[in-house]
């Protein structure tokens, strides 16, 4: 996770390029021819032009100036470099980097920091930042055309209207959740600046600033940038989940709908709703019924994590790492490894998730270490896991299993069914220990709750 609000130029159009083309009927008559090109602005001149549109869309006002820069790209890279270090302490990055090579998410020999600075550094084309209030974009060599470069200040200046109203930095406070918390958090930022950047670029194309064939141009040129993107483990190319999945979070599940709204206002609404009470799982995000619709909530399951240790405790392991998966990483888990996912094709909540992961009740990652080793951690050697998993039904449970199977899961794994809706997934656990954990797990169950309540399979 960082503290990045950003807007990545290649994924992010070539993302919402078919939502533009699909927009409802009526609402993208033929372009009138363009206007001649304006002359060059400086970036003050044109941002402040921007969030008067911005302002317009949403409804709401900037209660004070936004510091704006134009950055090269070396300083882009430290910026980048400077926020993602900031985001966790040394531990808790290589805490996290074993945990996602022992859940199988990303490869043994891969580095989450490299690769995470290596896709930023590339896809990046403009950032907020909250903890100093600043919007800036990016300066790269080959240069933005001029709508594009409206689109992305329409984005920034959204996270800079949105962070003077819900602060941003305490939606985002680094350490503090798990990966599928993360990930709530981060769709309510993008979703908000991304769905106000869909309008403007609808009201854009509609006014004449440029057509269809533009835009199709310019993701044509760029998606060599996605092609590098989705050659890395999917679990980087979920990192950009939130902007679409968001933007149908805050539309309350109907994107169409959004495209045609006359204005941000109601996605402005829902925003303060989400922040007021945050969605407790990706499960309510991907599926907006189930935050937004009361008798169709679905809360999360809650594994008592104390009771874990002392089932998963023995002499010399301790559990060295807790985590959360989620729906939206269980999907990448039950897909498996040589099935291609093209950007172009996720421009909806349902391309995120699948069969195996849909039904997901909550679930728990434990990684486990000797108490001495601090090496394994760099190498993951003498690294165990084991991830509980809660189902809605019986068959989402079995659904589960079955695609897994076929799908990703990590390496040394073995997935056992546990009563009528749990399966425990053991990685690097030996049969004859593996068995004795079933059997204690049968006989005393690790509590579980739903929405405060104890909850029982």
């Amino acid at each position: 996770m960082t503290r990045l609000f950003r807007a990545p130029s290649a994924l992010l159009l070539v993302a919402l390029a078919g939502l533009l083309s699909a927009a409802p009927a009526g609402q993208t008559p033929a372009a009138s021819p363009r206007p001649p090109a304006p002359a060059a602005q400086t970036l003050d001149r044109l941002a402040d032009e921007v969030a008067r549109e911005v302002e317009q869309l949403r409804g709401w006002t900037f209660k004070r100036p936004v510091k704006k820069e134009r950055v090269s790209t070396a300083r882009a890279q430290l910026d980048i470099q400077r926020i993602v270090f900031a985001a966790a302490t040394p531990d808790h990055r290589a805490r996290l980097q074993a945990f996602l090579r022992v859940a199988g998410l990303i490869p043994h020999d891969c580095s989450l920091l490299a690769t995470s600075l290596a896709i930023l550094d590339q896809q990046v084309a403009g950032y907020y930042e909250p903890e100093t209030r600043t919007l800036k974009l990016v300066d790269r060599p080959d240069p933005m055309p001029a709508f594009v470069e409206r689109m992305v200040l329409a984005h920034e200046l959204t996270h800079a209207l949105d962070d003077q109203t819900i602060d941003l930095a305490s939606l985002m406070k680094p350490g503090s959740g798990t990966e599928d918390t993360d990930f709530v958090a981060a769709a309510i930022g993008e979703g908000s600046a991304t769905s106000l950047m869909l309008q403007a670029m609808l009201a854009a194309q509609k006014s004449g600033r440029f057509t269809l064939t533009d835009l199709s141009q310019y993701v044509a040129k760029e998606l060599s940038r996605s092609q590098t993107l989705e050659q890395q483990p999917r679990y980087f190319s979920a990192m950009f989940a939130s902007y679409v999945v968001g933007a149908s979070f805050l539309a309350k599940g109907d994107l169409a709908t959004l495209m045609a709204m006359p204005d941000n206002r109601a996605i402005g609404e829902a925003l303060l709703a989400a922040r007021r009470a945050l969605p407790r799982s990706g499960e309510q995000v991907l599926h907006p019924e189930k935050y937004w619709d009361a008798p169709r909530a679905d809360q999360p399951i809650v594994f008592d994590d104390r009771a874990a240790a002392a089932w998963l405790g023995r002499p010399g392991r301790r559990i060295i790492h807790r985590d959360t998966l989620g729906e939206l990483l269980t999907a990448i888990l039950t897909t498996p490894r040589d099935v291609v996912r093209r950007l172009p094709d996720l421009q909806s909540a349902a391309a995120w998730t699948n069969v195996g992961a849909e039904g997901w009740g909550g679930d728990r990652f434990y990684l486990l270490g000797s108490r001495s080793d601090s090496d394994a951690l760099k190498t993951t050697a003498g690294l165990q896991g084991v991830w509980m998993t809660a189902w809605d039904t019986p068959k989402d449970r079995d659904e589960f299993l079955a695609t897994l199977e076929k799908g990703s899961p990590a390496p040394n794994s073995v997935a056992v069914s546990i009563g009528r809706q749990l399966a425990v997934v053991f990685i690097a656990i030996e049969q004859a220990e593996r068995e004795s954990l079933v059997r204690r797990l049968n006989l005393l169950p690790v509590p579980m709750t739903r929405g405060g309540q104890a909850w029982k399979q």
